[in-house]
């Protein structure tokens, strides 16, 4: 086996690229816009939660090496194909927001607010969750949003007469309220506790108490800071933040949009971005005329964890299986009872979407 403890940077890339080369067509790399630079390089596909499952969903290599958190390697596991494996690199690159929640969690808050409300209720995930959750809205008729679409998919529901249970993110929730004119008096915030604030009988959301430690970080102070340094600069944040600093920004959206946003922008346009630093610091790379700053530095750690050698590792077992029938590892399976609703609600989405 190599010893890529001892490699150079240099020579990880190499490999790595050699044994992409080898197997081509029968190895795919999906990165999220989130991972280290060298990672993104090396990637097939690169995109946010929602570019990566539509994209996912098409490949047909024989394996999909996820460079992304477990909850996106799970859920390119769901839309694998028959035969399809899903390997990822480091099985400990969790998400803390998806921690936030789990399938027992849920079907106690959605029997409280059925019960409380007396209103048809449509499940909707952020699909920074786990399988479970997927399945458990699945199974009730609802589905999977991502930042990119959770406005739309929350209108789908509403304008059938249904009120949203939205799970786990608070922040994106109450944005997507906002954007489609919900008032306060139209929301109740669901602790994990369970106890609830606001009236049920006349709620259009209800709302769990997750976040995503990366984008509460940000402050109206940091925005304020930013705009005294920079005059005339133009601010956009994801909407993962809360609504105040959404609120301060000019612009708010999904990673995507950040992308398309400050990409397409004339070169005298000054940004800053609430957003994670490895994608701010990718951005402000591969746009070198342009000035780019971060609301301030806030770091996902568990994207970071997929890296080089990890991933050279995950191709070296792969080139073993192949040539000495060697057993896998990483690979990434979902429970059976799981799998069926959790497709078909990560299906649902992208039917609402592309529809």
């Amino acid at each position: 086996m190599n010893n890529f403890e001892k490699m150079t940077e240099q020579e990880l890339i190499e490999y790595i690229k050699k044994i992409k080369q080898k197997y081509a067509g029968k190895i795919a790399i999906p990165a999220h816009h989130y991972e280290n630079s060298n990672i993104v390089e090396l990637a097939d596909v690169i995109g946010d939660s929602y570019k990566l499952a539509v994209e996912c969903a098409k490949l047909e290599a024989e394996f999909v090496v996820f460079c992304g958190v477990r909850f996106m390697a799970e859920g390119s596991a769901v839309l694998a194909g028959e035969g399809q494996k899903v390997i990822h690199p480091d099985v400990t690159a969790g998400c803390p927001m998806a921690d936030m929640i789990d399938e027992d969690s849920a079907r106690e808050a959605y029997e409280l607010i059925l019960k409380l409300s007396g209103k048809k209720i449509a499940p909707v995930v952020y699909m920074n969750s786990y399988v479970d959750i997927k399945a458990f809205c699945g199974e009730h008729g609802g589905t999977v949003c991502t930042s990119s679409n959770a406005k739309k998919i929350v209108k789908y529901y509403l304008d059938q007469g249904f009120s949203v249970f939205f799970s786990p993110d608070n922040n994106l929730g109450i944005n997507t309220a906002r954007e489609l004119g919900i008032t306060d008096n139209e929301v109740v915030r669901i602790k994990r506790d369970l106890t609830i604030s606001g009236n049920p009988a006349t709620a259009k959301m209800f709302l769990w108490d997750g976040f995503c430690h990366v984008h509460q970080r940000f402050t109206t102070e940091d925005v304020e800071n930013l705009r005294a340094k920079y005059p005339g600069i133009k601010l956009i944040v994801h909407p993962e933040c809360t609504e105040e600093v959404v609120n301060a920004a000019d612009i708010s959206g999904s990673t995507q949009k950040i992308f398309n946003e400050v990409t397409n922008s004339a070169d005298d346009v000054i940004w800053g971005i609430g957003t994670e630093m490895n994608f701010v610091q990718r951005l402000a790379d591969d746009n070198p005329n342009k000035i780019i700053v971060p609301l301030r530095e806030s770091y996902c750690f568990n994207m970071a964890k997929i890296n080089l050698k990890n991933l050279a590792e995950s191709l070296e077992i792969i080139d073993k299986h192949y040539s000495e029938g060697a057993g896998l590892k990483n690979e990434v399976t979902v429970d059976s009872k799981y799998k069926q609703n959790a497709k078909i609600a990560l299906h649902k989405m992208i039917e609402i979407v592309e529809s």
